[in-house]
């Protein structure tokens, strides 16, 4: 559903020539998360007949805990575009903001055009056709990231989602702050999957194995047959991926 409705957006987009059409693509985009979380909500009785179900040969994994989550964050996701999605037309003064003022008197648009522009300028993120798309990647990223259960489908859904952030921190184009930290997240966020593919690369090379039962499996057995020498560097590769993790999250001590 959500792939679909990213291929229309993107396909909409490319047709639309008025910027002022954000705030309809925002409120498509809380209909599709409604309909997505219906979906996740129907899917929670098929799980339940097992533990769960493995997706794409083993590559995802869907179960209660997992859908439940999607629904968390799809939720989430809609109160943000809920948020951005309607907002007042209409610039009212502060002299107006007392609530007997605004019962009782007749309100009037702001003509100052100064004062316009600035506080246009708060809601620039109502021009930018782009905001819906961008945070339906960063939903799909973030749902296969949790349903993930190898370590290949792991780092390609923290890049899909990543990419989705990058596009955000740099969403006012015109800002020479938006513009920097954008760029320094972008540097920060390439760094950090640089820690978690390498770590993921050792853990292939010493193992031979991505997916995360089958590491766990041979970890376990390594240690109780005293196989010293295949579980010697694994320490080491997670740490690798967990120092990319948490450059990844900004937490300390990477949240500089």
């Amino acid at each position: 559903m959500l792939l679909s409705s990213i291929f229309c957006l993107i396909l909409s987009n490319a047709l639309s020539f008025r910027r002022d059409t954000a705030i309809l693509y925002s409120r498509i985009g809380i209909i599709i998360l409604f309909y997505c979380i219906y979906l996740c909500y129907n899917n929670l009785f098929i799980t339940y007949l097992d533990n769960g179900i493995g997706l794409f040969g083993g590559l995802f994994y869907t179960s209660p805990i997992t859908q439940t989550f999607h629904i968390l964050i799809l939720f989430i996701t809609l109160l943000i575009l809920n948020l951005t999605g309607f907002y007042p037309r209409k610039l009212i003064s502060s002299q107006y903001l007392s609530l007997s003022k605004l019962l009782f008197t007749k309100l009037q648009f702001v003509k100052n055009i100064a004062v316009s522009n600035i506080i246009l300028k708060k809601g620039e993120q109502y021009t930018i056709l782009e905001y819906t798309l961008m945070l339906l990647f960063i939903v799909i990223g973030s749902l296969l990231l949790i349903s993930s259960s190898d370590f290949v489908s792991i780092f390609l859904s923290i890049e899909l989602q990543s990419y989705g952030l990058y596009l955000l921190c740099t969403m006012y184009r015109n800002s020479e702050s938006a513009t920097s930290a954008g760029l320094t997240y972008f540097l920060l966020g390439g760094l950090a999957s640089c820690f978690i593919l390498l770590g993921i690369a050792l853990i292939y090379a010493n193992l031979g194995v991505t997916y995360l039962d089958s590491f766990y499996v041979i970890n376990n057995l390594a240690g109780v047959l005293d196989e010293q020498q295949i579980t010697t560097y694994i320490p080491y590769c997670l740490l690798l991926i967990t120092i990319g993790l948490l450059f990844k999250i900004s937490a300390a001590p990477f949240h500089f």
